[in-house]
């Protein structure tokens, strides 16, 4: 017979059993959804790496674009310096510098042990190709240390050519270290290999399994191949059983991925935990375990994590001072306080960051205001040149230009001709103090004018100095040619300093930077261009209306100036007398000793007429061997008197040809006036033409007035 007793230890286990089976059913959900969830967190996990990734490349574009526009900071040993300086700033990156239009590295981060050409490598290729940025593949480091992934950013001529490749190497070691760094749960891995399995990078315990091959990588790419990430779980040789997760990074050529493995006997321990402790609690111990549990749960538990997840949500949005304010001794205050601390890291990088982009963009912005106001100078300069008619209203311009280019250093523009041969001669200068060069030196005593091409001294103590300059010598100088259409028309000097002069505390050494040379260049190239189209434009109205056998007006020119010449004289009631003088017996010269000989009679004719001129006299060859001498302001008996001298001028005249003395010159004249004989240009000349004649009549070699 069963007792009381009995029936209450069966009615006891009878409402254990139950609670016994709930605990069994309840343990194997949560042993289920905990595999879940260990799945999807490893998925999680592993787009965050892909999305960390993704950044790490939009990063780089954006840090590339920005130094493209710093033209000071792409050659040579301060590019280098620069660089190096800068990389310690971005989190993630294994080098930055430059590459020529060759592949030749001319610039580095780190510093390179041997000469290096990158272009055979596909991120190369593909800047100077597409002409924008591009993206290399994921590759080993020579010697195998560390997997890299090149970004690239091309730097193009205003012609469209490439001058430069700017690149930066992201480490993808440090991909998975940022992800890692925020609490990886123990027993979890993240991997990055290529298509071929190949481990790129791994966290934890990088270097053992750099250039290994994934264990699960006929996994992955038997998934892969049916869709973009996924998730499996399969037991390794030894028979334990794990959770994958994988999903492709974006960005290069070549296919790469991330797999994140996590084991599943720790995705279920605290199932596998709260089943023994259940089993053991069964009934009242049970029930009062989960009521404190339940109880105290709000308190020691939710809440704090709660306020982690909240802190977690705000970083993830972008407010670096995120913090947990956790509290205790606990895994959860431990996660709280390495929590607070990941954050307090990423808010010192991102202040770092920021002040390295600040004054960045200050620079920039000072060298695009230097610029700009460069090319409004530029701009300028050139549409008032193209506005001058002379020479000396071009110098005057620039004169005035230069010191508006070059307020800081002191400078003299110097050209070619007006005066002794193989001479320069200063047009305009500005600076203080006085250039230290001489007003008018020869050719031959600056070697930018010798060698044809900028000669720039940085220490006049130390360099060889032209021998032009003289007084207190500058610091540095700089002497530009000026050329253009083929010819070298002068010299641009531009002198910074004074050599011995003493140093401001802090201040920078004087000298000529490379940008203010490149300027110099630009205004000797504009200048030099205008100069000579305003010496072409002489010379062909020069041609226009000069016979170029006598340099004398040619008739064109007489009659328009005739023209003109009569109609001052109506309006100032002044007179005006022609001279038409014509060779006595010019054929004789050219049949005794040949048409050269009378050339040299007309040539030596017109040499004399150009001698005997009063200043505001036109003469002109009228054709043949006949002259035309427009005297403005002469009356007739002056104009008869001058017409006399002249005639025994020429009788003095010797000629000789080739050695030989062709005999006395003799001319016979015709003189004509306003208004007494016409008050047109076809009246006067014929009123000296008939006078002319006459004289000729009558004997020759004589002066007759017209009736």
């Amino acid at each position: 017979m069963v007792s009381l007793r009995d029936r209450l230890l069966l009615l006891v286990l009878v409402a254990a059993l139950p609670a016994l089976m709930l605990v069994v059913y309840s343990n194997l959900e949560e042993r289920r959804l905990d595999a879940r969830n260990a799945r999807v967190a490893a998925l999680r996990l592993a787009r965050i790496v892909a999305r960390t990734h993704e950044e790490l490349i939009d990063g780089a574009h954006r840090l590339l674009a920005t130094l493209a526009q710093v033209p000071e900071s792409r050659l040579g040993a301060r590019c280098s310096a620069r660089y190096a300086a800068l990389l310690p700033s971005y989190v993630g990156y294994a080098n930055i510098g430059v590459a020529g239009p060759d592949g030749a590295v001319d610039c580095s981060a780190v510093p390179l042990t041997a000469s290096l050409n990158v272009a055979d490598r596909s991120w190369f290729d593909r800047a100077v190709r597409t002409r924008g940025f591009a993206v290399g593949d994921h590759e080993l480091e020579p010697g195998g240390r560390r997997a890299v992934l090149v970004t690239a950013f091309p730097l193009l001529y205003p012609s469209g050519g490439t001058q430069a490749v700017i690149f930066a190497a992201l480490d993808l070691a440090r991909l998975s270290q940022l992800v890692g760094a925020g609490g990886l749960p123990a027993g979890w891995t993240i991997a990055v290999s290529d298509e071929g399995g190949a481990i790129l990078a791994r966290y934890p315990d990088p270097g053992r399994w750099l250039g290994q091959r994934l264990p699960e990588a006929a996994l992955v790419t038997a998934v892969l191949g049916e869709k973009d990430e996924g998730t499996a779980e399969v037991s390794d040789p030894d028979g334990t059983r794990r959770f994958h997760a994988f999903t492709p990074l974006s960005g290069a050529a070549r296919r790469v991925y991330v797999s994140v493995t996590a084991p599943r006997e720790a995705a279920v321990a605290d199932a596998n935990r709260i089943l023994a402790r259940n089993m053991t609690g069964l009934g009242v111990v049970t029930i009062l375990a989960l009521l404190a549990a339940w109880l105290g749960s709000s308190w020691l538990v939710v809440g704090r994590v709660t306020r982690l997840v909240a802190a977690t949500e705000r970083l993830r949005a972008g407010d670096l001072t995120a913090r947990a304010e956790v509290t205790g001794a606990d895994e959860i205050g431990d996660l709280a306080q390495a929590f607070d601390a990941m954050a307090a890291r990423l808010e010192a990088v991102g202040a770092a960051e920021q002040e390295a982009k600040q004054a960045l963009t200050e620079r920039v912005n000072t060298l695009v205001a230097q610029r700009t106001h460069e090319v409004d100078l530029l701009n300028q300069m050139s549409e008032l040149l193209q506005a001058c008619l002379l020479p000396e209203e071009a110098y005057a311009v620039i004169g005035q230009m230069l010191g508006q280019f070059f307020p800081e250093e002191a400078g003299a523009l110097l050209v070619i001709g007006g005066g002794p041969p193989e001479t320069v001669r200063a047009v305009a200068a500005w600076g203080a103090p006085t250039p230290a060069t001489r007003q008018t030196f020869a050719i031959d005593e600056c070697w930018a004018l010798r060698r044809g091409r900028v000669y720039h001294v940085e220490d006049c103590a130390t360099g060889l100095l032209c021998q032009h300059l003289e007084g207190p010598l500058p610091a540095a100088y700089l002497c530009v040619p000026l050329a253009a259409q083929g010819e070298t028309l002068g010299v641009l000097h531009l002198a910074a300093g004074r050599l011995g002069a003493p140093k401001e505390s802090g201040a920078e050494p004087r000298g000529i930077s490379e940008a203010r040379q490149r300027l110099a260049v630009t205004v000797a190239e504009q200048f030099a261009l205008a100069l000579a189209n305003l010496r072409l434009r002489e010379t062909l109205r020069t041609q226009s209306v000069r016979d170029p056998l006598t340099a004398l007006f040619n008739r064109r020119y007489m009659e328009e100036t005739l023209e003109r010449e009569i109609r001052r004289a109506e309006r100032e009631q002044r007179p005006l007398s022609v001279v038409m003088l014509d060779v006595d017996r010019f054929k004789n010269f050219n049949d005794s000793f040949g048409h050269e000989a009378g050339d040299a009679v007309l040539s030596a004719l017109g040499g004399l007429l150009r001698g005997v001129c009063r200043a505001g006299d036109v003469a002109c060859r009228y054709g043949g061997e006949e002259f035309i001498l427009i005297l403005p302001a002469a009356p007739l008996p002056d104009a008869r008197r001058r017409a006399d001298e002249m005639r025994g001028a020429i009788r003095e005249l010797q000629v000789t040809h080739e050695g030989r003395p062709l005999g006395p010159v003799r001319c016979s004249m015709g003189v004509s006036a306003f208004p007494e004989h016409g008050s047109t240009v076809v009246n006067l000349l014929r009123a000296a033409d008939a006078a002319l004649y006459r004289a000729k009549r009558e004997g020759r070699d004589q002066v007759v007035v017209a009736d």
